[in-house]
């Protein structure tokens, strides 16, 4: 009897607002919505004074001598109505007023920028020391006091840079005095690093080119001062170094200590002890100031210790081709800005930010652009962080326990670099110690990040609570997984805890999503990690980006989500959300939230089928819905559904049917409320804490915390499977690999090569799962070809019309090697 297939179509395959926290002030924008009216005092006096002038010019007599003569030039105006008048005398004053108070520095700025230097009749134009000193108290000398205010536009991504080091030190040093809490009392300060190693070492901070010394004033906020043994501010201009001694002696601060000096020449001063170790150098915005940066960068490669951070932020702009897409500029960007700064003597050459990263590892990496003025003026800046390569530590310093772990973790993935690197390194798993963002995700191409804008899920639409009961794990279960939004994963992990999960994606930002949990976990209390990943939203959660999750993001992890951080809603974002915010328009539409609401909290099933086949059915299940889903745009842009896959759907039967047969019974067998998180998350835009993925449960969560092997155990690889099985893993090394529906996608030579690959590297009995939107799919023969023995493990037919809570797909298969 010839086996009952579904075919496969002839069709190719397919594939709140930020915190931004300034010394000495107030919280940004939060700050700025709180304004008193009396804080708009220029503007009162500017209309006052408007009123007063055209009072004034009414009374005067026409008959007045000299009225005509003086008020002529100004005739226009008069004909103008009354309150256009008012309004712009009103304008007027108030500019007035604002140059003559607050703007003053403004003017002072623009004057000593643009004009004063070309008044000098002679100029230093040397390259040494003394030359580049001159040259800079030159420009600097009359700006000095007013450099703070009139930097903190121009000068961007100074607070991200403190807050990443401030961040990556407290991994290492850990804090003597806390940091403040939360500005809003919202969230707890970020988890104490489990393995310390600083807490008995004398540390010191560089901050090269420190200026005023508001950096240092900034960092207090983030890394308090008193941490710190000593702070060295180095800089070369005798005026800035005068207002940051002030400022110090203001503070109180008695171990930082201003150095007028060429930075080239630092050495730590020997009354500070020989014992004293360099764990942060900064330069914000001086790199890029210095004559000669090689021999700087050179000197800072000996000065930093083993564990320390150096963190640069300043202007760039990047080569003509760019290895990484993220910093890549225009042609008119790189010409403009490099000559435009070359007249002030800064030096924006690709070379010095290469030059950084040739000499240190990069731990995290940001490439920015400062709206000066929207929407014209778009200054690129970045923001780098670094620490020293190949670095290995003492074996004094290492937490024995879990030297020997990692050391048998190593052991059993190979004897590749990277793992006699873990082996001896002992608290990272990449190339330096503070690789702690690097430890799950795997090196990959950079060439597929212009490829991919957005993920598509930002959560798992497989069921594996179906998984589990098929897939007989043990924690000696190597697997491998496709990364989709992380949930299965994670189910995984703290539900077994497998030896190894291997989570596979092409698409970047998948694995981006993945990294956010993981990092989540590792520096999150439960209840903010339930705000963000329950409720769909944290407030701040671009500023705890940089004070919680960065430690534990790759760089280009972090890139991502500090582009993408002013989301609304967790859950409406990606590819799926537009699937989630069209749903809520048609809702609001036609009037359907309470029979929505209603739905979600049904207590029983019977209420809940009655709600869904009274209220909601006719209107999810009507003509235009289906229109939609017969577009294949809309398919693939906003459910992940190729062409492929949806010719297989129609393969058994028409798209309206497949949609009633995948949402009936669901309705009539699974309670939203407390079952399904999966539709209640679709409807409501969030969890409820009784029903949600396992990861968001205060009692799995501690179990990933508490059990770091469960974590430890992932490692996050982009890239086709195929590519990572030949590349990353051994031959006979699984013994799970999980397929989800995208062989669906595939034509029948990218399908067996893909299925050929899994049998190769799937241990005698290890066993390969999928799911299908056809009942039968037609790559089943090239499993049996492959060698496995194929059975189903569930269809969507005759009786069986329920199958998991997702209910999307026809069937679930499991073929297992012989």
């Amino acid at each position: 009897m010839a086996v009952k297939t579904t075919p496969r179509a002839n069709i190719p395959s397919a594939h709140k607002a930020g915190i931004s926290v300034k010394a000495g002030g107030s919280l940004g924008s939060k700050a700025r919505a709180s304004r008193s009216f009396y804080q708009y005092k220029r503007v009162y006096f500017a209309a006052a004074a408007a009123v007063v002038v055209l009072a004034v010019f009414d009374w005067i007599p026409k008959s007045f001598p000299t009225k005509d003569e003086v008020f002529a030039p100004f005739s226009f105006f008069t004909l103008l109505p009354m309150a256009v008048q008012v309004v712009g005398l009103t304008l007027l004053f108030a500019v007035a007023a604002f140059l003559a108070t607050s703007g003053r520095p403004f003017l002072l700025f623009a004057w000593n920028c643009f004009i004063r230097p070309f008044l000098h009749a002679k100029k230093a134009n040397g390259v040494d020391s003394e030359e580049h000193q001159a040259r800079l108290e030159q420009f600097y000398e009359s700006q000095a006091d007013i450099y703070d205010v009139t930097r903190r536009r121009l000068l961007r991504g100074r607070s991200t840079m403190l807050k990443l080091c401030a961040a990556q030190l407290a991994q290492f040093y850990p804090l003597r005095q806390s940091v403040s809490s939360d500005s809003e009392g919202e969230v707890m300060a970020p988890l104490s690093p489990r393995y310390p190693r600083g807490a008995n070492r004398r540390f010191a901070w560089i901050d090269i080119g420190g200026g005023t010394g508001e950096n240092i004033e900034r960092m207090n906020q983030f890394f308090p001062i008193s941490n710190f043994d000593k702070v060295y501010l180095v800089d070369i201009t005798p005026s800035l170094c005068e207002v940051a001694r002030k400022r110090f002696e203001r503070l109180g601060w008695d171990n930082v200590t201003v150095l007028c000096m060429d930075a080239t020449k630092f050495t730590v001063p020997e009354e500070d002890g020989s014992d004293i170790e360099i764990a942060l150098i900064t330069l914000s915005y001086s790199l890029s100031m210095m004559e000669s940066f090689y021999g700087l960068v050179d000197s800072l490669t000996n000065i930093l210790c083993p564990t320390g951070i150096i963190g640069v932020a300043d202007f760039y702009v990047s080569p003509k081709r760019s290895a990484d897409p993220t910093r890549q500029l225009s042609w008119i960007m790189r010409w403009f800005w490099s000559i435009w700064f070359d007249l002030d003597n800064i030096y924006l050459h690709p070379s010095r930010r290469e030059y950084l990263e040739y000499r240190f590892n990069t731990i995290k990496a940001l490439n920015g652009k400062n709206h000066f003025i929207r929407p014209i003026v778009q200054i690129p800046y970045y923001v780098w962080l670094g620490a020293q390569k190949n670095i290995v530590l003492p074996v004094e310093d290492i937490d024995q326990e879990r030297l020997e772990t990692e050391s048998n973790a190593s052991n059993q993935e190979g004897s590749s670099e990277d793992g006699e690197v873990m082996a001896v390194e002992g608290i990272v798993s990449f190339k330096h110690v503070h690789g702690s963002g690097q430890k799950w995700r795997q090196p990959f191409d950079t060439k597929l990040i212009p490829r991919f804008n957005t993920y598509i899920y930002c959560f798992a639409w497989e069921d594996p609570r179906t998984d589990l009961e098929f897939l007989d794990l043990t924690p000696d279960d190597r697997m491998m997984v496709i990364t989709s939004g992380g949930c299965n994963a994670l189910e995984y992990a703290c539900k077994v805890g497998p030896a190894r999960i291997h989570c596979v994606d092409l698409n970047p930002c998948q694995n981006n999503m993945l990294e956010l949990k993981l990092a989540g976990i590792s520096s999150m209390a439960y209840n903010d990690f339930w705000k963000l990943f329950g409720q769909g939203h944290i407030p701040g959660f671009n500023h705890l980006l940089d004070t919680h999750f960065s430690p534990f993001l790759s760089p280009n992890a972090y890139h991502f989500w500090k582009q993408n951080a002013n989301f609304s809603n967790l859950f409406e974002t990606g590819c799926s959300g537009l699937a989630v915010r069209v749903f809520k328009f048609v809702v609001a539409a036609r009037g359907l939230k309470k029979e929505v609401r209603a739905l979600c909290e049904a207590k029983d099933l019977e209420t809940q089928w009655r709600v869904w086949q009274n209220d909601l059915r006719p209107h999810i299940l009507s003509r235009w819905l289906i229109a939609l889903l017969n577009n294949d745009h809309f398919l693939w842009g906003a459910l992940g559904v190729p062409p492929a896959q949806m010719q297989m759907l129609l393969e058994e039967g028409s798209a309206q049917k497949y949609i009633e047969n995948t949402l009936d019974p669901v309705m009539k067998h699974s309670l939203l409320r407390t079952d399904n998180y999966y539709y209640y998350s679709c409807l409501m835009c969030c969890y409820n804490q009784q029903n949600a993925p396992s990861y968001l449960k205060e009692e799995y969560f501690n179990v990933l915390q508490t059990e770091p092997r469960r974590l430890d155990a992932i490692k996050i690889h982009t890239g086709t499977i195929v590519e990572v099985l030949k590349r990353d893993i051994p031959d006979e090394d699984l013994t799970r690999v999980i397929l989800m529906d995208h062989l669906d996608w595939f034509s029948e030579e990218d399908a067996e090569a893909e299925i050929m690959a899994v049998a190769q590297k799937l241990k005698k009995g290890g066993r390969a799962y999928w799911r299908s939107a056809g009942k039968y799919p037609w790559y089943n023969t090239l499993f049996e070809k492959a060698g496995f023995r194929v059975y189903p493990c569930q269809i969507r037919e005759g009786e069986t019309m329920f199958i998991d809570r997702v209910n999307m797909y026809a069937s679930f298969w499991a073929g297992e090697k012989k």
